[in-house]
C-alpha cells in the first residue's frame, strides 16, 4: 500500500544513506522493518503489562515484604567487581 509520510530532512537523509548501504533504490523496506519492530515491541510490552495486571493481588503485603527481604539478602552476597 502506498502512503505519504512527512519526514524531517535529517531523517530523510539518514534513510537514503542506509538504503544506499543496503543497495536499495528506496527506503520503503527500511521504514516497514522499523515499523514492524516497533509494533512488535509495543505488543510485547502490552502482553507484559497484562501479565503483571493479572498477578496483581496474588501476593499479600507480607508475601511481598518477605520476597523483597530475601531478594535484598541475595543481592548483598553478589560481588560488584567484574573480572
Amino acid at each position: 500500500m502506498r502512503t505519504t509520510v512527512e519526514l524531517s530532512d535529517p531523517i530523510y537523509r539518514r534513510l537514503r544513506a542506509r538504503a544506499a548501504q543496503r543497495g536499495a533504490r528506496g527506503f520503503s523496506s527500511i521504514v516497514e522493518e522499523a515499523l514492524r519492530l516497533y509494533l512488535e515491541r509495543d505488543e510485547v510490552a502490552a502482553r507484559d503489562e497484562d501479565v503483571f495486571a493479572a498477578a496483581r493481588g496474588a501476593w499479600s503485603a507480607d508475601d511481598a515484604r518477605s520476597f523483597e527481604a530475601e531478594l535484598r539478602d541475595v543481592w548483598s552476597t553478589w560481588s560488584t567487581a567484574r573480572s
